[in-house]
């Protein structure tokens, strides 16, 4: 992607995540990317092409910061660590980009089935890559579960949701998705048979 395709993705993220779709103008997009309508349109069909593009490409990037710490990350209880407060952290910075999912513009639109649908692409390679870990805690006997690595998966990503809907209930500071990872872990750490008689 070029400079000014970011510049333009930037400025239209802010805008359309500050106001209502209907009311932020190609004009005001223009003039926050400081570049000429004619930039926009090599780059973007048109504002509701360019709406979607800004929630892709925010995706895309919480998508490839997420397989990074499957590149880099062996042991399966940092791996885990490591995602979560990688999705914490994104979901923090960028938590207005998200809001636009929900947004009425989604809703109405006639692209929103194909817009789901890469969504969900998106989060199964995220899922993916936490039941990676999960499945390496089981190989190497540091978990045990009922629940598949993908199960499991599931329901790790959906604590990392629920502590960001409801921050204000969540521990201040960068430290609560350390304390969920750990919660999430005592529910699939292999227990010592005697010590749990």
């Amino acid at each position: 992607m070029s400079d000014k395709a970011a510049d333009i993705l930037k400025a239209a993220e802010k805008l359309f995540a500050a106001g209502r779709y209907h009311e932020v103008t190609l004009d005001e997009i223009c003039k926050n990317a400081r570049v000429g309508k004619g930039t926009v349109y090599r780059y973007f069909h048109d504002k509701e092409d360019l709406f979607w593009r800004v929630i892709m490409s925010g995706l895309n990037e919480l998508v490839e910061s997420v397989q990074q710490v499957a590149e880099r990350e062996e042991d399966p209880a940092q791996g885990l660590r490591q995602v979560a407060c990688c999705m914490v952290d994104f979901f923090s910075q960028r938590a207005a980009l998200f809001g636009l999912m929900g947004s009425e513009r989604l809703r109405a639109s006639t692209r929103k089935k194909k817009i789901w649908k890469q969504w969900h692409q998106k989060d199964k390679k995220i899922k993916a890559v936490a039941a990676g870990f999960i499945a390496k805690g089981m190989e190497e006997g540091r978990y045990a579960s009922s629940l598949s690595p993908a199960g499991a998966a599931l329901l790790f990503r959906g604590m990392i949701r629920t502590g960001l809907r409801n921050r204000r209930d969540m521990p201040r500071g960068n430290d609560w998705p350390l304390a969920l990872v750990e919660l999430f872990e005592k529910g699939i750490l292999v227990r010592n048979a005697s010590k749990s008689k």
